[in-house]
C-alpha cells in the first residue's frame, strides 16, 4: 500500500502553520516586534530558503517565510561581518540567543501580481554616526 495523504504532506513539508505577510498587517501598522521560536530550513518546495516559527500568535500568523534578503538581514542584525559566509547552524543559535526581532512594512513591487504589495523586512539597526569634533574658531 501507498503513502498517505498526511505522509506525503509531512515529508514534503507541506501544512504547518500559517504564514505571516505584509498584507495581513492593518494599513495603520508600519512595525511590528516578533519574538523568534524557531529558525530552521524551508522545505524543498519553498521559494524561502528558510522559516521562522514565532513564538506568539502575530496577526493570526505563527510563522513567516525568510527570503535570501531577509536572512542576510537576520545575519547583519545577529553581528555576521559576511552575512554570504555565515554557516546557517551558526545564525540559527545567535537568532534564537538575541529572539526579540522588528519587522517593518515596505511597499514593493510583486512581479507575479504586477502591482504593489505590502512586504515584511527584520529593521537594521540605525549604523552609529561618530561626531566629528568641532573646529575650534581661532
Amino acid at each position: 500500500m501507498g503513502e498517505t495523504i498526511g505522509e506525503i504532506k509531512r515529508k514534503r513539508g507541506i501544512g504547518g502553520p500559517p504564514m505571516l505577510h505584509g498584507s495581513d498587517l492593518p494599513a495603520s501598522v508600519s512595525r511590528v516586534t516578533v519574538l523568534i521560536r524557531e529558525l530552521r530550513e524551508a522545505p524543498s518546495n519553498f521559494n524561502s530558503p528558510a522559516i521562522v516559527d514565532l513564538e506568539e500568535e502575530v496577526y493570526g500568523k505563527m510563522a513567516l517565510a525568510v527570503n535570501i534578503t531577509n536572512l542576510r538581514a537576520l545575519a547583519t542584525i545577529v553581528g555576521f561581518d559576511e552575512p554570504e559566509e555565515a554557516d546557517f547552524d551558526d545564525l540559527r543559535q545567535a537568532v534564537l540567543k538575541q529572539r526579540r526581532f522588528t519587522l517593518m512594512v515596505a511597499m514593493v513591487n510583486n512581479p507575479k501580481l504586477n502591482k504593489m504589495t505590502r512586504s515584511l523586512f527584520f529593521e537594521l539597526p540605525a549604523p552609529e554616526i561618530k561626531a566629528k569634533p568641532a573646529k575650534k574658531k581661532r
